[in-house]
């Protein structure tokens, strides 16, 4: 995390309580990296992230340079979270010159983005149109967007996706707020779903003209059967192959858990000494990350899938248990809970609407959309040991 720092005031943003540097120093930075690329296997995922990134910029492009000097061979790739207000030519240079992924926050039409932030709409549609018009295919390959929803967002929703599709966006993705949502109630969820069947609808269509599915969330694998294995955990940030690094030079199994970002439910308090990992300069910090998965068992947060429940019922005779994602922070943000089964209404509906859409989606484009994401998966693989042999031969 670069910065403690944000250009914007988001209202559903996470961090509500930065109690962190204005950005990371360079030796906190450095070791993180170092951390990062001590760690096993072949392949290796680097986000940079804030606050605002942006705000410091020379501090990225050192980041970056350390990080594919000292790769040796490794496959690091990178990515760059951003509100994109402030991502200008000279920026989108460096990052098409080292291959990032831009993970674009921006939750859609005028109406929504005016709404967490206003006059950034105008700022971000300017954007899209230079990256379309400059950058090609950098924007088609490497720009994602990011919409982050609220219940407050939910009538723009379809006309948000229709928006971004018109912009040639070929990577949308949608994903309900972590924090409470007030604003849910009775009717909303019916609302939630008369949106996303016009995004069906307009993702059917741009399928059969394009062979495209922009919109993530229809454009994964085949969903799975609720009566087969779920996994162990409701997140994979406890299985101890990844951490954040906040800019105190603190490590967290996630972000979300860290008393210096934001303030810590009393339910969340025993989550966060576990998902606490230390100074990042502290030789211990990577026999803590190997223990973190045996920590977590203990927390029923982050366990039991079947167990947990809403008001729409109970996750064990939900069709759906095996594909949806609950985040354990959301569980620990409804306001007065003391029970780690009790999952927010808001994520439960939407999980339930969005993977309903998919399922339709999936019998709609038949085994022909299913061959080609397998041949997709085949062509990456096959790719990516490429790389891997190449580097190794380097």
């Amino acid at each position: 995390m670069l910065s403690g720092r944000c250009n914007l005031s988001c209202s559903y943003c996470y961090q509500d309580c930065r109690q962190v540097r204005a950005s990371i120093s360079w030796s906190s930075a450095q070791a993180a990296l170092d951390a990062a690329l001590g760690m096993g296997g072949d392949v290796l995922d680097m986000e940079f992230s804030g606050g605002e990134p942006l705000l410091e910029q020379a501090l990225l492009r050192r980041a970056v340079n350390y990080a594919e000097q000292h790769k040796g061979c490794r496959n690091v790739s990178f990515t760059l979270t951003t509100n994109g207000t402030l991502l200008k030519r000279e920026l989108i240079d460096f990052l098409m010159e080292h291959d990032f992924t831009t993970r674009l926050s921006f939750d859609g039409v005028s109406a929504v983005q005016d709404l967490r932030s206003p006059g950034t709409f105008a700022v971000l549609d300017r954007l899209l149109d230079l990256l379309r018009r400059e950058y090609p295919t950098y924007f088609r390959e490497r720009v994602h967007v990011s919409m982050t929803l609220r219940a407050s967002a939910i009538p723009h929703l379809a006309e948000s996706v229709r928006y971004f599709i018109s912009k040639g966006v070929a990577t949308i993705g949608i994903g309900p707020r972590s924090t409470w949502e007030p604003d849910w109630g009775a009717g909303i969820r019916d609302k939630l779903q008369a949106q996303f069947a016009e995004i069906l609808d307009l993702s059917l269509d741009h399928w059969h003209r394009n062979r495209e599915v922009p919109v993530e969330f229809l454009a994964g694998a085949p969903l799975r059967s609720h009566k087969g294995p779920i996994g162990e955990f409701l997140c994979d940030s406890v299985r101890g192959e990844a951490m954040a690094v906040d800019p105190n030079g603190q490590a967290w199994a996630c972000p979300l858990f860290a008393p210096s970002l934001r303030e810590i439910p009393a339910l969340a308090s025993d989550a966060s000494r576990v998902m606490a990992l230390g100074d990042v300069n502290d030789p211990a910090l990577r026999d803590r990350l190997r223990r973190l998965p045996r920590r977590a068992r203990g927390l029923r947060m982050f366990t039991n899938k079947r167990a947990k429940y809403s008001s729409y019922g109970k996750c064990a005779d939900c069709r759906f248990i095996a594909d949806c994602h609950v985040c354990p922070a959301s569980i620990c943000s409804v306001p007065g809970n003391k029970d780690p089964g009790r999952v927010p209404d808001f994520i439960c509906a939407f999980n339930q609407v969005t993977l309903a859409a998919r399922e339709r989606f999936d019998a709609m484009t038949g085994g022909m959309r299913s061959a080609a994401w397998h041949a997709e998966v085949r062509q990456a693989l096959q790719g990516l040991g490429e790389a891997v042999k190449a580097a190794g031969r380097g």
